[in-house]
């Protein structure tokens, strides 16, 4: 048998789907080869593409995937550089239509999306009250908040925001049956009532709150000692840190989960293959009102890593290399050799672009 044969219940699936959704279900070539592709290296073309309108159509989906045995695929903008957005599949466009902001809680910082609005045009809306979604990745101007989620993206400023799983304070969405889930921080007595609940919910939760449980000490002894990781199954987000003689915590968890169960801790970084989401929660964090930038030249590459240890004790919000080769070869665009006249001094090998922000003037001088 052919592993990338359609299956065989693919036209009924599809004609099911059809008389079910309100969006737009299509199944032409040009949809076809259009979604084939993200911004990685990768070309996988799908069974077809819905795009939809309303949650309804979303979970219409996932019920039919299940019924008819399709795999499914949410996307947002194909921003992905792993092949992430791409399958034999049902891909579902998050992007044209849920892509609403829902809800801002100036007060106590969070805001309620959906899977497709994208983080600069949620930034901007968020700038009248002085707030904004913390992780910045490279491609904020076109990456939907559900890619950024599903991806556990960072950015350029993770030392002080840390990832997208250190932000997501709820989700909701449906599992792979199509049962709704609303995932969220929950106390030992809401915890004791979803493990009572009937259905797939009701097993989720009391498998993973086994695995939490009876697991800990492997999940411990087996997570990576570095906080930047963006890969799925975070199980760490499970449970808490032990703590030390000193009164500190382990320092294997830099980043301590929130308190309570939360599930959707665990959805972060699962790249939609625990839930689709249709809604997500998310903190917020106080935009800087000032930033300042120090260039600072070095002679050679490993002059310029070895210094970032000190640099970071001087607290700056990022820290950038520009390499031997991105300095030469931006020298070689006439647009780009004039903007480094600005800042470049010399001919070094590499710079570190470390900005700092605070409040005031004063403020950014003295860092």
């Amino acid at each position: 048998m052919d592993a990338h044969a359609p299956p065989a219940a693919l036209p009924d699936f599809l004609d099911h789907l059809s008389r079910r959704v309100a969006g737009d279900l299509r199944t032409d070539a040009y949809s076809q080869i259009l979604y084939a592709t993200d911004a990685s290296i990768y070309q996988v073309q799908p069974y077809g593409v819905l795009i939809p309108r309303t949650d309804e159509d979303v979970q219409a989906a996932v019920e039919a995937a299940a019924k008819y045995g399709v795999p499914i695929l949410a996307r947002g903008a194909g921003s992905s550089l792993a092949g992430q957005a791409v399958n034999s599949a049902l891909v579902v466009d998050m992007s044209r239509h849920l892509d609403g902001v829902l809800e801002v809680n100036r007060e106590e910082r969070w805001v309620r999306v959906q899977p497709g609005v994208v983080l600069d045009e949620l930034n901007l809306q968020l700038a009248p009250y002085g707030l904004q979604f913390g992780p910045d990745p490279a491609s904020s101007n076109r990456a939907t908040m559900g890619g950024i989620v599903s991806n556990n993206s960072t950015g350029s400023h993770s030392i002080v925001y840390g990832m997208t799983a250190d932000h997501v304070l709820a989700a909701r969405g449906f599992l792979s049956d199509g049962s709704p889930v609303h995932f969220q921080a929950l106390d030992e007595s809401k915890l004791a009532q979803k493990l009572e609940a009937p259905g797939l919910e009701g097993q989720v939760y009391r498998q993973m709150a086994r695995i939490a449980a009876e697991g800990a000490g492997a999940i411990r002894a087996g997570t990576p000692r570095h906080w930047r990781r963006c890969g799925g199954y975070n199980l760490d987000r499970l449970i808490q840190p032990l703590p030390l003689e000193n009164g500190g915590t382990d320092p294997s968890f830099l980043l301590p989960p929130a308190p309570g169960f939360n599930l959707a801790s665990l959805v972060c970084g699962a790249e939609g293959t625990l839930a689709v989401m249709t809604e997500i929660k998310l903190n917020l964090v106080p935009r800087p009102w000032k930033t300042s930038l120090g260039i600072v030249h070095f002679s050679g590459l490993r002059e310029a890593l070895s210094s970032v240890p000190r640099i970071l004790e001087s607290g700056p919000s990022a820290v950038e290399l520009l390499d031997h080769i991105g300095l030469t070869r931006s020298r070689q665009v006439p647009a780009y050799a004039r903007l480094q006249k600005t800042f470049i001094e010399g001919d070094p090998n590499c710079v570190l672009i470390t900005e700092f922000s605070g409040d005031t003037e004063s403020e950014l001088r003295h860092k």
